[in-house]
């Protein structure tokens, strides 16, 4: 213990090995990771905050429209529509696991369903903003008028500046 302690605090690169399972990991790895995992925390928070705004509850879709979504994704309109634009047929699948979702939200209440869609939509729309082939890999958002405030939903804000919380991240993972 105290020999791996005194590597660390030299500020060489070190590793240590969990006494659960006996993997190695690197420490220098883990500042990397939790700011990758505030980010999209983040972005999921904006996203959860405009989802909400966008989608009242009153027009939440019923699994009988997701699943409507579902097929009128294989017409040939569709299809042909797709294949011009992109150069390959459209993927069906996405629509096919709203619909399986939806599925099982079916013995929520109005609101526990609502707040359970929002939150996917809201994490598929930050895995978007984190690939490559979105427009925030050139630009940045504008954060400062995101939101109407008559649209906004109490219940979901906007996440405030969290640079704070990614320095406590990296203490709890040193400490």
């Amino acid at each position: 213990m105290g020999a791996s302690s005194s590597r660390i605090a030299q500020g060489s690169v070190a590793s240590v090995q969990n006494g659960n399972d006996g993997v190695q990991t690197d420490l220098a790895t883990k500042p990397v990771e939790a700011k990758q995992r505030l980010d999209f925390d983040h972005l999921v928070k904006e996203e959860l905050a405009l989802q909400a705004a966008s989608i009242p509850a009153a027009e939440v879709p019923s699994c009988l429209t997701l699943f409507d979504k579902w097929l009128s994704c294989y017409a040939l309109g569709v299809q042909f529509k797709n294949a011009y634009r992109h150069g390959e047929v459209a993927d069906c699948a996405p629509r096919k696991e709203d619909f399986k979702f939806c599925l099982t939200l079916r013995a929520m209440d109005p609101e526990a369903r609502r707040h359970e869609y929002l939150l996917r939509r809201a994490e598929e729309m930050a895995h978007r903003r984190k690939g490559f082939h979105m427009s925030e890999a050139v630009w940045e958002m504008r954060r400062d008028p995101l939101l109407d405030p008559d649209f906004a939903d109490p219940a979901y804000p906007l996440p405030a500046n969290q640079i704070f919380i990614f320095a406590e991240i990296l203490y709890q993972a040193y400490h």
